[in-house]
């Protein structure tokens, strides 16, 4: 099972995207927690974007693998394993958005928090 679910994965254009993007994410996460510069001084803060894109990019992976399911429905393909082939596409992908989205949402929030509250000893 485990080596299914990573071999979907890997033949996925649209898991790659979310993976990179996730990186690109956690790395922007880590810099904020890590460095002395205060949260969106600098006027570069991607990383909400960023966290936004994740879990959209799980719904159009979610939309590409039900069309797939539909265009083996309509080439009259018979058996599940294309139509269920589709439907696992679509339901990883969108589990993978939010798997990355959700903790990075809950970690950058983390951060603003923690901003805010410097921000209000700090009398500013």
């Amino acid at each position: 099972m485990v080596e299914t679910l990573l071999t979907q994965i890997v033949e996925s254009g649209i898991c790659w995207i979310i993976l990179l993007v996730a990186l690109v994410c956690y790395q922007q996460l880590f810099s904020l927690l890590m460095s002395p510069v205060a949260l969106g001084e600098n006027g570069k803060d991607i990383t909400p974007t960023l966290i936004t894109v994740m879990p959209l990019l799980g719904l159009l992976g979610t939309i590409m693998g039900l069309l797939n399911s539909f265009v083996a429905l309509q080439t009259g393909a018979t058996g599940t394993d294309l139509f269920s082939q589709g439907i696992s596409e679509a339901l990883l992908t969108t589990q993978l958005g939010l798997l990355c989205a959700i903790p990075a949402w809950t970690i950058h929030g983390m951060l603003v928090s923690r901003h805010n509250r410097q921000g209000l000893v700090n009398g500013e």
